[in-house]
Formats: structure tokens, sequence, C-alpha cells
């Protein structure tokens, strides 16, 4: 198959741009290999821009000639890999280029997401007050079935969701959380407003994985696709545990700088 890319860059719902794929016989490679490997080429090359739409399964299966069964078995590899991202009822999309995340401490997310111009949103999806489980009681040095503030987000850059956070906080330091929280989602304002001037990033791990179901549907994934995940523990000037985060982000969506 030749890989080379001549057609000159479109609009994405154009399937003209794939008229340069040639299959080879399927002995040699599996024809669904030879489509992801002809995506990625574009992609790579610049023809699909990121944030760019592909062609519908449909129009583009026709085009090349393909079941759609074949065409989404290279499209599903391709979302596996993080190289496109799939909207529910509107397409699949080449990702964005990798934000950059400066680890720092007492920084907003949005003033450490080096996001390159793009406009960071939050959505919260969960806030409520429980009972530490033992998970929670180790990290925050709390006592088992203590107090605690449990707060999850999705974040997103441009409209593409990039990071899941599940975030525990005790919530004898931060009595009212839930009220200065709604006014503009913002952590760093709860605990200004209980007098934590400075905080601290104490610890930061960082894992790979794979998203699972849950995870994948937050973010807009196929389930299976890599992932980094996080888990670090914020302390307040005397060293008090303030926070402990748990986030999930897509292997291809940040870079760490530390």
């Amino acid at each position: 198959m030749n890989r080379s890319v001549k057609a000159q860059a479109g609009a994405a719902s154009d399937v003209s741009g794939f008229d340069g794929l040639v299959f080879r016989p399927r002995r040699d490679t599996p024809i669904w290999q030879q489509i992801y490997d002809y995506i990625l080429s574009l992609i790579e090359s610049g023809y699909l821009r990121p944030g760019s739409q592909l062609p519908g399964e449909v129009h583009l299966a026709e085009k090349l000639g393909v079941t759609r069964i074949t065409l989404r078995r290279a499209l599903q590899q391709l979302q596996q890999e993080g190289h496109l991202t799939a909207r529910k009822g509107v397409g699949a999309f080449v990702r964005s280029l990798p934000s950059a995340l400066v680890v720092r401490d007492g920084s907003r997310f949005a003033e450490s997401l080096r996001a390159d111009g793009k406009a960071v949103t939050t959505t919260t999806t969960l806030l409520e007050e429980e009972f530490a489980d033992a998970a929670a009681a180790e990290q925050l040095h709390l006592p088992l079935g203590a107090p605690v503030v449990r707060l999850r987000r999705v974040r997103s850059a441009d409209g593409q969701p990039i990071y899941i956070s599940t975030k525990v906080f005790p919530a004898a330091l931060l009595p009212d959380f839930a009220t200065v929280y709604s006014r503009r989602q913002s952590v760093t304002d709860v605990f200004i407003a209980h007098g934590i001037q400075k905080y601290r990033r104490a610890e930061t791990r960082i894992s790979g994985g794979f998203a699972t179901a849950e995870e994948a549907n937050l973010l807009a994934l196929t389930p299976g696709t890599p992932v980094f995940r996080t888990s670090s523990i914020n302390t307040d000037a005397a060293g008090n545990r303030i926070e402990w985060a748990r986030g999930c982000w897509l292997l291809t969506s940040v870079d760490f700088v530390f």
C-alpha cells in the first residue's frame, strides 16, 4: 500500500483524501490494518488536522469498498491508541495535540494546564458528603468513618474531555465546601475561604492502565483505550492532608511537567 499523501487538506467530511488508498492482497496485511495505516498516515502528515472530523462510516466504507465492520475495526484501533475520539451521534474526530500540565504548588488547574489557547471547562458530576472508607482514611490520615467530601469532575479543552478526577477532602476542615464551591467550581476558592491561603503537592504518583467502561463514557473513548492514572496528595502549610485526588487522562492528551 502506498502511504504517501498527495491530496491537499480539505473539508473533514470530504472522502477525496482517501483516493490514494490502494489495497494490497489481504494475505499480506489484513484490510482493516491497511485502512488503519492509511488513516494514521493522513493524521501524521497533517492532512487530517487535530480536531477535524472524519467522513461518516457509511460514506467512507462505500468509498473504500469495504464493510462497515472492517472499517469500524480500523477506527476502533485508532481510538484505542488515542489518535481518534468518537462522539456519540456526531462521528469520529482527530484528537487534539497534547496539552502540558505543569505540576506546581498552589496553582489552579486552568493555570497549570498549558492548553495552547484552548478553552478549559469543568463539569461537576458528583459532590456529596460521606464517611471515609479505608482508602480515604489512610490517604488523608483520618479515622475510619470520618466525614469527608467527595467531588468528581470532568475537565475539557475546547469541548473535548481530557481528564476525570475524583477528589476527597476532610469535611471537618472544610465545612462550607459545597456553598463556596458552587460559586465558581473552584477548589482553590474553597481552601482560601477556610483560611488555607497556600497549599503544596506532597505526592504525585502516575501509572498506566486501560479505560473502564465508565471512564470511556466520560472521556468519549472506546473502552480499553490506554490512559494515565494519577494519585496525588495536597497538604496545607502545616503539613495536614487536605486533599486526595485520583485522575484518569487519555494517554495522548497531556504531557506532565514537574
